[in-house]
């Protein structure tokens, strides 16, 4: 006998299970479903934007979080391959107001899925859902172990490859060049001082991140055809002399969906917007997206299927409205490396620039 749901969320990272978490504590009957194995690894940049910690405090995961193997660089490097490079100081943690944050997400997504279990969400691991239909007026959800559940609304917050935006046609198709990007943990390098670095090569971009206990967050992107040669760079210029172990992902940029809510689906995280990773503010803004939704599912029950995907999509728009300027602006460096590659040293030799647009991206 299939078991019915208020809402079923797909997907259970950041965006996933800040959503579960808050729904259910508004007492809706919540199932949450992920393909993977937790606690499982992830290919990201794996800082906290200072716009994480208000969600993270609404959760009241915070202090939880803060005792996490994490490190909170002062400074990010950033460097142009044979160019040179400068240091920039990150802004300081103030009681207002937390700076950059570096925590490995395979514990931090583990801890915010503890958060939401303990919220009373049912959660069920390494469940992929193979089909989803609307039957009688509510959401079929088929996973991959045969089992059928059903919802009023579904979540979808499985990530910029989203089976089920795909499934509903909710996402535009790709128009620009695919990037790749690979993600490793090493050991830090010699001489390694512990702050943010990124870094633009003659093939692509990277950034390195110190999680803690000796370790250190390695990650590149590049066009398709090109990850081989920037791979390759950024093993001579961080010499590991341990096997390493890349995980990859593709495409690196989505654009915004067709549609964030259509009959009763909800899109957040990545499977509504993607952002580039370069400046840091993906996992912000998936908790971000994940706490709005939520808002939206529990303050406006008693409101028309209609207006509460209208007042979804209005809120989501204005989310990211004005915010990703920067963003964009990697996005093009990123896809155009030798533009970059000759825009870069403009920036060693003016900080001040430098300085006011990681201001931009943290602020």
């Amino acid at each position: 006998m299939s078991k019915k749901y208020d809402l079923i969320v797909i997907g259970a990272g950041p965006a996933g299970s800040s959503c579960a978490a808050l729904c259910a504590a508004e007492d809706k009957s919540v199932l949450m479903l992920d393909s993977s194995r937790f606690p499982r690894d992830k290919v990201c940049g794996d800082c906290l934007n200072p716009a994480a910690w208000p969600v993270l405090e609404h959760l009241g995961v915070a202090e939880k979080v803060q005792s996490l193997p994490h490190s909170t660089p002062k400074f990010i490097r950033f460097s142009v391959a044979d160019k040179g490079s400068v240091m920039i100081p990150l802004p300081k943690s103030t009681a207002e107001i937390s700076g950059e944050f570096v925590v490995r997400r395979r514990e931090f997504d583990a801890l915010l899925l503890e958060n939401a279990i303990n919220a009373g969400v049912e959660f069920q691991d390494g469940s992929p859902v193979t089909s989803l239909r609307k039957t009688r007026g509510l959401w079929e959800v088929n996973n991959a172990l045969g089992q059928i559940r059903h919802a009023r609304q579904i979540v979808a917050a499985d990530g910029r490859n989203s089976a089920v935006a795909r499934h509903l046609r909710m996402h535009l198709r790709q128009a620009h060049k695919e990037r790749v990007g690979l993600q490793t943990h090493i050991p830090h390098p010699e001489n390694y001082d512990g702050n943010l670095e990124m870094r633009l090569y003659r093939n692509g971009y990277g950034g390195l991140a110190d999680l803690g206990n000796g370790l250190a967050n390695l990650c590149l992107v590049a066009n398709e055809g090109r990850m081989r040669d920037l791979r390759k760079e950024a093993e001579v210029h961080y010499p590991v002399s341990t096997a390493i172990v890349w995980r990859s992902i593709t495409p690196i940029a989505r654009s915004q969906a067709r549609s964030v809510a259509r009959d009763g689906v909800f899109l957040c995280g990545d499977a509504a917007k993607v952002v580039e990773p370069f400046t840091g503010e993906g996992i912000s803004f998936a908790l971000r997206s994940g706490e709005l939704l939520a808002r939206i599912l529990t303050s406006s029950a008693d409101a028309s299927p209609d207006t509460m995907e209208k007042n979804y999509r209005k809120a989501h728009t204005k989310l990211y409205a004005g915010s990703l300027g920067v963003n964009r602006l990697t996005q093009f460096f990123s896809e155009h490396p030798q533009i970059a590659h000759w825009f870069g040293p403009l920036l060693i030799r003016h900080p001040n620039l430098l300085s006011y647009l990681t201001h931009k991206v943290i602020f």
